[in-house]
């Protein structure tokens, strides 16, 4: 398997220490992934940035996962190349608004989880024991409120 990626931040010899293949432009990534996970933050300029121009740029048989926010997706966008490439799936993370209609509409072809799924990691799940220990101590020490529930 060939693995391709494509971010702006990230230099190409770090990529390529790590067996992937940068790709110059974003097209070129969709138009090469089989199969895409996306792995993008929901800011100002990613939100609904994922839609029908660069979905329809995949391979026959594509499939697009988004392990990312529900918001980066453009649904209305993303329903009219479900409509149009019978051949294209769809899989998250993150339960999309128009699911039911969706799972309706492409039996066998868009699948979801009723909740984030990317925090549920031993190692996240570590890391938010460890961060909740560290607010009760500077509690005890401090009286530090920030994080008070009630």
């Amino acid at each position: 398997m060939k693995i391709y990626a494509y971010d702006p931040y990230v230099g190409n010899e770090i990529m390529r220490e790590f067996e992937v293949e940068p790709v110059a432009k974003l097209e070129d990534l969709y138009s090469q992934s089989d199969y895409l996970s996306l792995h993008i933050p929901a800011l100002p300029d990613t939100i609904a940035s994922v839609g029908y121009d660069l979905i329809s740029l995949m391979p026959r048989g594509g499939t697009l996962l988004n392990t990312a926010r529900k918001e980066v997706i453009h649904e209305a966008e993303l329903k009219q190349v479900l409509a149009d490439r019978t051949d294209l799936s769809y899989v998250a993370d993150v339960m999309p608004d128009s699911y039911e209609e969706l799972i309706v509409a492409y039996p066998g072809r868009v699948y979801a989880t009723p909740k984030k799924m990317g925090a549920e990691t031993a190692e996240a799940n570590e890391n938010s024991g460890r961060a909740a220990a560290k607010q009760i101590v500077d509690f005890f020490a401090t009286s530090n409120t920030t994080f008070q529930v009630n």
